[in-house]
């Protein structure tokens, strides 16, 4: 009967570490879950600040509305001519225009006329709503090669009139 007894003796201890194996694996998985969760609350609430900010700015962009109403081109006889961009605000608030590019190429507006003010701590340009503002831009005739000006008779512009809160606007005129 002895041997019966050690037996029994190993059996029942394999039971009870098998048993005490699965607890602390469950223990480990719950602990490694909980570590899991405080670090995922805290990426998320991270990132849903960082969202309401992104989507109240979207929903003032959504009220910003801005038309570029005509272009005219005049002749200067200088080394420069120049476009004129009526720019008219058609939103539900005030908009800044930040910047204006002619066939690609990032113009510097020299005065503005209309119901428009220039800032003097940042190169942007308010518009109030429901009022138009007149952009004087210099083109360049340096840009011109002895076989093509862009500047010629029929040529097309590509303008387009971007503001602070990421709109853009784009007009396409013919040159007379």
């Amino acid at each position: 009967m002895k041997p019966r007894r050690k037996s029994r003796r190993l059996w029942s201890r394999r039971g009870i570490s098998t048993v005490v194996a699965n607890v602390m694996m469950i223990g480990i998985t719950l602990s490694l879950a909980a570590i899991l969760v405080a670090w995922s609350g805290q990426s998320y609430g991270a990132f849903s600040g960082g969202s309401q900010l992104y989507y109240q700015q979207r929903g003032q962009a959504l009220q910003e509305s801005f038309v570029i109403e005509e272009v005219f081109f005049i002749k200067t006889g200088t080394p420069n001519n120049q476009i004129d961009i009526f720019v008219r605000n058609v939103g539900l608030i005030n908009i800044n225009i930040t910047a204006i590019y002619v066939n690609g190429t990032s113009l510097t507006p020299q005065s503005g006329t209309g119901y428009c003010t220039f800032s003097g701590t940042h190169p942007s340009v308010s518009i109030g709503v429901g009022f138009p503002c007149e952009f004087n831009v210099d083109w360049p005739q340096s840009s011109c090669s002895p076989n093509y000006c862009p500047w010629n008779s029929g040529n097309i512009f590509y303008i387009v009139v971007a503001s602070t809160r990421g709109n853009q606007v784009a007009y396409t005129a013919r040159a007379p």
